[in-house]
């Protein structure tokens, strides 16, 4: 049973020595990102709803 709560005990260390090396972006970057996502899901639903269209036109001229 020790060797269980020293195992979780160096879990937990490890876990605080890690997180310390992370670098947290910054309110602009997160901004910046933000922007991205959202432009890049924009443009992509936009090329998905036009090929859906023109699939759709296709075969409604076929059919």
């Amino acid at each position: 049973m020790n060797k269980y709560i020293g195992k979780a005990g160096q879990y937990y260390r490890d876990v605080i020595i890690e997180m310390r090396k992370v670098i947290w972006p910054t309110q602009g970057e997160i901004k910046d990102l933000t922007i991205v996502v959202l432009t890049v899901s924009g443009i992509l639903a936009l090329f998905t709803f036009v090929v859906d269209w023109v699939i759709n036109f296709v075969m409604g001229k076929l059919l």
